[in-house]
């Protein structure tokens, strides 16, 4: 199967459908497999790497490593 002609061969399809229900239908299906390739990917953790997460960020918040709300804000509006 050649990816490319198979994408191709979908556009065209999609190109000519009139039914907003079934446009919305494709754009749910989509949103799902683009929903389950990302939690596919996901790592859980083990309890000793989570603890060992939450004794670091105890030491960086006793160390002053810490971000004020603002700032994380303002950092965010670029993401």
């Amino acid at each position: 199967m050649n990816i490319q002609i198979e994408i191709n061969t979908i556009t065209k399809e999609l190109e000519e459908i009139q039914d907003e229900s079934l446009i919305q239908t494709i754009k749910s299906l989509l949103k799902f497999a683009r929903k389950k390739s990302y939690e596919s990917r996901l790592k859980p953790m083990t309890i000793k790497e989570y603890k060992s997460r939450a004794e670091a960020s105890e030491k960086d918040i006793k160390a002053g490593r810490v971000k004020k709300i603002e700032a994380l804000e303002k950092e965010s509006d670029n993401w």
